[in-house]
């Protein structure tokens, strides 16, 4: 019975020995798996945030993206686009190869970016009496033009020719090349439909397109325009007061977000015209070049009022190469009263393709007007000046519709009578008119004072022409034909009677 004891007691124990190794045992398995668990949780959170971290950028990538509409060529988007390139000089000069495959790419990219308007803001060629110079930009531009790929332009200080002869010294009141070759040749380009006008052989011009019942006008206006310049700006914008109006300069807002550049007459200008287009909030977008690319950067914009001030120029980089650039701004239309403007810069040189700095890749919104007719009333007194800087004024109060002018002429559209007179005199010395529409019914007359050779569009014969007072038969002073009055030379002046 003893011995049976000891066993018991012997065998219990060694139960009890074996219970706690199995307990360790599995105490210890379970510690590893918790261990090799928490180790795995820590692993998942990892991936977990790394993949958080790719989805930020995957987000990221899709909003630039969407900024970039013109990558999909097959994207259906409510809206258009219009493409600004500026201070070619260096190109034109040296590197006409980039120059022509940049507007070969923007020709190419037409019709997918629903492209309306192609903006050269100036510096076209690098010395304004280079014939190489003017013929590169010239067989670069062309390439639009041969592909009806609407464009506009103004002169900036490397254009202009200066009365010392320094390259890019810039003179305003002086004269260009660009009108004897084809791409800038305004005789031309004026038959275009888009074409709303153009001042001192082209160095100013003034172009226009619709988007369902919104309507643009874009004024490109040269390097330190004069009073003229700045008088037919203002003309054009009070006379079209339901368009939206983009003003295209060559010296404006600088890389600092400030005005001009150091040249204290460029800072003047500049500052003076910003003063000038707070009278028009129909001018909703300004876009320019000049300022160089390294002061402070290539490219800024800042909001002024209800107007997006935009400066981009990239001449100066890539060793002088980097104006093979096109700033393209793709316009939402989906809710015109506040359209999303999605700004990109594609580089046709090198690294092809999109650049992703927030200076060259961004968004604003514009609030704009849409067009229905208006009558614009003409007071008495109110000029309508031409490239010479001679003027068109109503001696009694007249209406029209709408005012543009190509080279030397003046156009009224709709041009009536406010219903109170029977006829209206328009005095002017030297200017070619257009009446491009006219009431029969109002006994229009209208004389030019001064002397020399007048030509007038009037879509019909006149009752009468009187020179310098004398009623003067036709073909003997005066003569008409395919919707053209010419009067010979007159002393003081000419009376043109419609009816």
């Amino acid at each position: 019975m003893g011995e049976r004891k000891v066993v018991s007691r012997k065998y219990a124990l060694g139960i009890g020995v074996l219970c706690v190794v199995l307990v360790a045992t599995v105490s210890g398995v379970l510690i590893e798996q918790n261990v090799n668990l928490q180790s795995q949780l820590s692993s998942d959170k990892s991936t977990i945030n790394s993949l958080k971290s790719t989805m930020t950028q995957m987000n990221s990538t899709i909003t630039n993206l969407e900024g970039q509409l013109s990558l999909d060529p097959n994207r259906i988007i409510d809206g258009f686009s219009i493409i600004q390139i500026t201070d070619t000089q260096f190109l034109s000069d040296s590197y006409p190869t980039l120059y022509d495959d940049l507007t070969s790419w923007i020709a190419d990219k037409a019709d997918p970016l629903n492209l309306t308007m192609v903006i050269h803001t100036g510096d076209i060629v690098q010395n304004p009496t280079s014939t190489q110079d003017w013929k590169n930009a010239s067989n670069a531009m062309i390439t639009l033009f041969n592909n009806e790929v609407p464009y506009c332009w103004n002169a900036g200080n490397h254009d202009q020719i200066n009365v010392n002869g320094t390259v890019g010294s810039g003179n305003p009141n002086g004269s260009w090349l660009g009108t004897n070759y084809p791409a800038f040749n305004v005789t031309m380009i004026r038959q275009k439909p888009y074409w709303v006008g153009d001042i001192f052989d082209g160095k100013n011009t003034a172009v226009q397109f619709a988007y369902r019942n919104y309507h643009f006008m874009i004024i490109n206006i040269e390097y330190n325009a004069n009073q003229t310049v700045l008088d037919w700006m203002q003309t054009l914008i009070k006379t079209n007061p339901n368009v939206n109006v983009i003003v295209a300069t060559h010296d404006f807002l600088n890389g600092g977000g400030t005005y001009g550049t150091s040249k204290t007459a460029d800072a003047l200008w500049a500052i003076n015209f910003e003063k000038l287009l707070d009278n028009y909030p129909s001018v909703f977008m300004t876009i320019n070049g000049h300022a160089a690319s390294s002061s402070p950067m290539a490219a800024f914009n800042k909001r002024v009022g209800g107007r997006e001030e935009i400066f981009f120029n990239r001449q100066d980089l890539d060793k002088q190469q980097g104006a093979a650039c096109a700033r393209i701004y793709t316009f939402e239309m989906s809710e015109p009263s506040n359209a999303v403007v999605n700004v990109c810069t594609y580089q046709t040189l090198k690294n092809v393709g999109y650049l992703t700095d927030p200076q060259d890749q961004f968004s604003f919104t514009a609030n704009l007007r849409r067009y229905s007719p208006s009558i614009i009333s003409v007071l008495q007194g109110n000029d309508f000046l031409e490239a010479n800087g001679r003027s068109v004024g109503f001696t009694k109060s007249a209406t029209l519709e709408g005012f543009s002018q190509h080279g030397n002429a003046l156009m009224f559209d709709n041009l009536t009578l406010n219903g109170v007179t029977s006829n209206f005199t328009v005095s002017a010395v030297g200017a070619n008119i257009l009446l491009n529409k006219y009431d029969p019914n109002s006994g229009i007359a209208y004389t030019v004072s001064g002397s020399g050779s007048q030509t007038f569009s009037t879509k019909t014969a006149p009752a009468s022409v009187i020179i310098d007072g004398v009623a003067v038969p036709a073909g003997d002073g005066w003569s008409y034909k395919n919707g053209e009055v010419t009067v010979k030379i007159a002393i003081s002046s000419v009376t043109i009677n419609l009816t």
